[in-house]
């Protein structure tokens, strides 16, 4: 595989998904967009609960959904991010975890300062408090990840080891 084809095997998804997260800081993911998407959704798949529910209760569903998105949507990126800072094995694991963690959180950061020139959003601390649980979530998945591969490495490596004794 040539140098520019993997260079885009590994960086590119993440910079395809942050391009992603870029376009819904417009407005396409404005709370109005999102609301009559959700409630598109809800007359398809649960007319009879949107029948009965209260607007209370919608606006806490679709509060919910966008939070959740927040947090999914930054765990995505976090390990995207691992994958292109390793670029296949160019960086160790952790350092790697690091910095796909810390350029994660920043570009939450960098998220909501391009919504403050969307005039339908607007810029929220809490929210990039939730993006950076979200990339700190795929933080621990990668280094749990890691630690059983290691782990079951090193097992793996004893009964080998511990075999070879045995016939000697």
């Amino acid at each position: 595989m040539s140098k520019t084809a993997r260079f885009v095997w590994y960086v590119g998804p993440m910079l395809a998904w942050m391009g992603l997260i870029f376009a819904l800081s417009t407005e396409l993911g404005s709370a109005a967009h999102t609301a009559s998407l959700l409630y598109r959704l809800l007359q398809r798949f649960f007319p009879d609960w949107l029948a009965q529910a209260t607007p209370e209760e919608l606006f806490e569903l679709h509060y919910w959904i966008r939070k959740g998105a927040h947090f999914t949507e930054y765990l995505i990126l976090a390990l995207l991010a691992y994958r292109a800072f390793r670029y296949g094995e160019a960086w160790r694991h952790w350092r790697a975890l690091g910095f796909s963690g810390s350029f994660s959180i920043l570009y939450a950061f960098t998220d909501e300062f391009h919504q403050v020139f969307v005039s339908s959003r607007g810029p929220a601390l809490r929210d990039v408090g939730i993006d950076a649980l979200g990339a700190m979530t795929g933080f621990v998945l990668l280094a749990l990840l890691y630690a059983w591969q290691s782990a079951r490495a090193v097992a793996r490596a004893g009964v080998v080891r511990t075999a070879t004794r045995a016939t000697d």
